[in-house]
């Protein structure tokens, strides 16, 4: 009886190793055009094993407005002899009560060649949908419009049939061709066929014709990491079935050798070729050759296999002196490797400021200028060596910022954007650097920065603690690539605070525009943005903050200020675990708000989570909506970001220091082990003498705190106030 069959229809196509054909059983060419019904129906049955029973049936669909004239297959998962209650074919599931769940999404179509078997699976789907199984041509799991209209489109489904009284699978194919530009549309089966063999694969066009090898998939030329694994494989029709033979050569010779399985090769006579743990070595041309009692067939054009380094690019790093510059790398896929770190070719080794030099991360701390030059990493895995890109690490001399940027340097920030770069952002490859963390990010091609001279805060402005010629960038509205992207800056804390200095063109911003914000894994915000509440009686677009922001409600609600249209304000976010404060200094005046519950804010209590800063951050745009639409329109500099939160006097001392109001200084003499510590808090440069009176020089590299190995000569220190 034919009730032993269930027919089934997957829905993900995968090519896979070829295989010897079994006892195909093959339809013949049958040609059976089905036209367009006006209600449901299927068009057509048919016998796949000539027993006498339907198998399945395939027609149009007319059901919905939605599916109306789409092709679909069904089966009998339920049958009996002499029936004509007809059961749909479906991907099916089984829920946690055992109940079968009905689908019907999209059948994949295969093209000619296709391996069809257990790889050619459905996916596990936890809804009900229509129970229609629709030809899906692009493979995409949509089971509407997915084959061309307006001309013929021809393709083959995967059948799995499943005896359950024997509890064997075969596997067949059915070739379709579907013509959108008859009137009516017609879908016409051309032939059908199944392997016998349980769990014997079928390639999609085998028929039970005996004859030589036939290859319809070639190997592919793979690139693979140094150490990874390389698999080469080839779809073949054989019957008889047939011997393999990977051979391998020089690039480009046409001359190969015979491989053996052994070492790092295996399934050297079989239709997957594997290379365990790729070296230069493999860097060869492939082929394979098939033969069997009725001749011979040969791979071509050969496969290239391209083994490459498996590292990151350290990034390039401008610093001042006194800081600690880091280089990182990685292998793939999880490698076990050895590391060597040069400068300008020469080996380095750890000492006390550098750290790292046979890790993948290299610190150099305390900088000096003779740490400027070109750094890479020698990687070995196993018996090949390779060499990363070369970094630059570029020193600045202590002294050479302005007083707000030593200022903001002795505040010691994970990261600070001073936005000084004067490249054209259009090349889509300019870096802004961080000048204290090396997390440095890419100007996206329609800022405007220092190329086009827009002008940072200045002396012109109030702010002579600038330098004359400080630049800013600038950012437009609905624009995607109008921003800075950042590398993540890994923070994982609850506690943080945000400074920039900003420059509205117009009091009126985008609703949530971004100022300095980040994404998160978690799909949450954080970060200084806009907040605009269309119901204030102001109506003011205020500017706020984002905290472990999934649903927009962790935000300043309306604080009821902002930073004043075309003027230089700096502003401030602290965030605590419990609360947040937002300050926003200009020449008008300063302004202050908290959220913790009680005075502004809607939540009681508040509470900022721990967040990890694991993805990219931005400056200029909040990603927290469509591209774009959250961009701050208007002008931005010096953004710094630290890793704790900062009092309200800290804050006064950075804007202070852009007024050229400087604070004092005490410089401080301390033992530390067998050194000596100099400190003298935020601003100034360390001169040093041999003699009290003189003459005195300036060490452009010293920043507090400055740490003195000992020598047998005396020195004289003071602190020189810009």
């Amino acid at each position: 009886m034919k009730t032993k069959y269930t027919l089934l229809i997957t829905s993900s196509s995968a090519l896979a190793a070829g295989m010897a054909q079994g006892a195909v059983q093959y339809s013949g060419p049958v040609n059976t055009v089905i036209p367009l019904p006006p209600t449901p129906a299927v068009g057509a049955y048919f016998d796949l094993n000539n027993d006498g029973l339907v198998d399945f049936g395939i027609g149009f669909d007319g059901y919905s407005s939605a599916n109306h004239q789409k092709p679909f297959i069904s089966g009998y998962p339920t049958y009996s002899a002499g029936s004509a209650v007809l059961a749909r074919l479906y991907p099916t599931y089984t829920n946690s009560s055992n109940a079968v769940i009905t689908n019907s999404y999209g059948l994949p179509v295969a093209s000619f060649g296709t391996m069809i078997d257990q790889t050619y699976l459905a996916p596990n789907f936890s809804t009900a949908a229509q129970n229609r199984t629709y030809f899906d041509q692009n493979g995409d799991g949509k089971y509407v419009g997915d084959w061309v209209t307006g001309a013929k489109t021809e393709g083959y489904i995967g059948l799995e049939l499943f005896d359950s009284s024997l509890s064997t699978t075969n596997y067949g194919w059915a070739h379709f061709i579907f013509d959108d530009m008859a009137n009516p549309q017609t879908l016409t089966l051309v032939d059908y066929a199944y392997e016998t063999n349980s769990f014997t694969g079928i390639i999609a066009g085998a028929t039970n014709t005996v004859g030589a090898p036939t290859i319809y998939v070639q190997p592919q030329s793979q690139t693979v990491a140094v150490g990874a694994n390389a698999n080469l494989s080839v779809t073949v029709l054989a019957n008889p079935a047939p011997a393999y033979q990977w051979k391998a050569g020089p690039i480009g010779s046409h001359v190969y050798t015979n491989l053996v399985n052994g070492g790092s090769i295996s399934g050297a006579t079989s239709p997957t070729l594997a290379i365990n743990g790729a070296a230069a070595a493999n860097m060869l041309d492939y082929i394979v050759v098939i033969t069997n009692t009725l001749g011979a067939a040969t791979s071509s054009p050969p496969a290239t296999l391209t083994v490459i380094a498996p590292m990151a690019t350290p990034t390039p790093q401008v610093l001042y002196g006194g800081l600690t510059g880091q280089f990182q790398v990685g292998v793939a896929g999880g490698l076990s490797a050895t590391y060597r770190w040069r400068q300008n070719g020469a080996n380095l080794s750890d000492n006390g400021r550098i750290t790292g030099s046979t890790t993948p991360t290299l610190a150099v701390g305390n900088l000096q200028g003779t740490d400027a030059g070109n750094y890479d990493v020698v990687l070995t895995v196993g018996s090949q060596s390779v060499t990363s890109s070369v970094a630059s690490l570029t020193v600045l001399p202590v002294g050479s910022e302005s007083v707000y940027e030593a200022a903001v340097l002795a505040a010691r920030p994970t990261a600070y954007y001073r936005l000084n770069e004067a490249g054209d952002p259009t090349t889509g490859n300019l870096p802004a650097y961080d000048n204290a963390g090396a997390y440095n990010g890419v100007y996206g091609i329609d800022v405007t920065n220092g190329f086009a001279s827009v002008a940072g805060p200045r002396s012109a402005d109030g702010f002579p603690g600038f330098a004359p010629n400080n630049f800013a960038v600038m950012f437009i509205t609905n624009d995607p690539v109008s921003r800075i992207t950042l590398a993540p800056w890994h923070l994982n804390t609850d506690t943080a605070t945000f400074t920039a200095w900003i420059n509205p063109a117009n009091p009126v911003q985008s609703e949530q525009a971004g100022v300095v914000m980040t994404g998160t894994t978690n799909g949450s915000f954080a970060g200084i943005r806009y907040y605009w509440q269309p119901s204030s009686s102001t109506g003011l677009w205020d500017l706020g903050y984002a905290w472990n922001d999934i649903t927009e409600a962790s935000i300043f609600w309306d604080p009821q200020f902002t930073a004043p249209a075309n003027q230089w304000s700096f502003v401030g976010v602290v965030i605590t675990s419990s609360n947040a404060t937002l300050y926003v200094f200009n020449t008008s005046g300063v302004s202050s708000a908290m959220v913790d519950g009680t005075v502004s804010g809607p939540f009681t209590p508040c509470t900022n989570l721990v967040m990890g800063f694991d993805t990219p951050e931005y400056i200029g745009t909040n990603p927290d909506g469509t591209s774009g639409t959250r961009n701050f329109y208007g002008a931005i500099d010096e953004v710094a970001v630290f890793k704790r939160a900062m009092g309200s006097n800290d804050l006064q001392t950075l804007y202070n220091a852009a007024l050229g109001i400087l604070s004092p200084v005490n410089l401080q003499i301390a033992r530390s082990g067998n050194n000596v510590q100099l400190t003298w808090g935020t601003l100034g440069r360390l001169l040093e003498a041999s003699s009290v009176k003189g003459p005195w020089t300036t060490n452009s590299l010293a920043a507090s705190p400055y740490m003195v190995s000992p020598t047998n000569t005396q020195k004289f220190y003071r602190v020189l106030v810009y």
